[in-house]
């Protein structure tokens, strides 16, 4: 395992197929994005949903949540940690399992959200931070926006950024044009107030930013362990 690795884009539709609602199937999405792929750098789980004749909504293990994450690059997940994130650090934000003995696409990708904050902030910041979005933490009735298009929005905004430069001095800084760019996208979320776009375009771009520290600190990493190759 650990092969594949997928944007953040296409980590998109994966979550929204094992939800059931893309045309193509998560195995689908992954061959189509990835080639050549081998069929032992599949998690099990995909190739389980390849063999179902219903294709709704896919409940995860926490296993299967930990093999889901490492698809996606610069994200790294071990079970042990999961469950103590489950069971301690974020208990209060993702709840009990919501499909039976499973948990639900939302709360994987609430997984993720959290992992991609965490290359910045404590989990008590991060548990701060997105009850603004997601009021009661452990209730989905009552969120401003779900947890899917809350990483589907940061990570068509992370896509395209492209190559922004990143200069705190220049006239349009980079927050704000991640602030534009997540502005207007989330025009379409057609049932909120003002406040609320404005309360879940901070937060975004807070994520935003946080998966972009996350490629400079990788990316530093990879520089430095060139002085020891050379």
């Amino acid at each position: 395992m650990g092969k594949i690795k997928l944007n953040r884009i296409t980590m998109t539709k994966l979550l929204f197929s094992l939800k059931g609602l893309e045309s193509r199937t998560p195995l689908q999405i992954i061959t189509d994005c990835i080639q050549p792929v081998h069929i032992e750098d599949i998690p099990e789980f995909i190739l389980k949903f390849e063999r179902k004749k219903n294709k709704k909504e896919y409940g995860l293990s926490t296993n299967e949540i930990v093999a889901l994450g490492n698809l996606c690059e610069l994200t790294s997940f071990k079970s042990t940690s999961i469950q103590n994130w489950i069971k301690r650090d974020v208990k209060e934000l993702i709840g009990s399992p919501e499909l039976g003995k499973k948990y639900s696409v939302e709360q994987a990708a609430l997984l993720l959200i959290v992992r991609d904050l965490k290359a910045v902030f404590d989990f008590e910041t991060i548990c701060r931070l997105l009850m603004k979005v997601f009021n009661t933490l452990s209730d989905r009735s009552d969120d401003l926006i779900n947890p899917l298009r809350f990483y589907q929005i940061y990570a068509i905004t992370l896509e395209n950024l492209g190559n922004i430069m990143i200069e705190p001095s220049c006239q349009d800084p980079l927050e704000e044009k991640i602030e534009k760019e997540i502005y207007s996208l989330l025009q379409e979320e057609m049932n909120l107030q003002h406040i609320e776009v404005k309360e879940i375009t901070h937060i975004l771009v807070i994520t935003v930013l946080s998966v972009l520290s996350s490629h400079i600190q990788l990316r530093t990493i990879q520089y430095a362990e060139k002085a020891f190759t050379t």
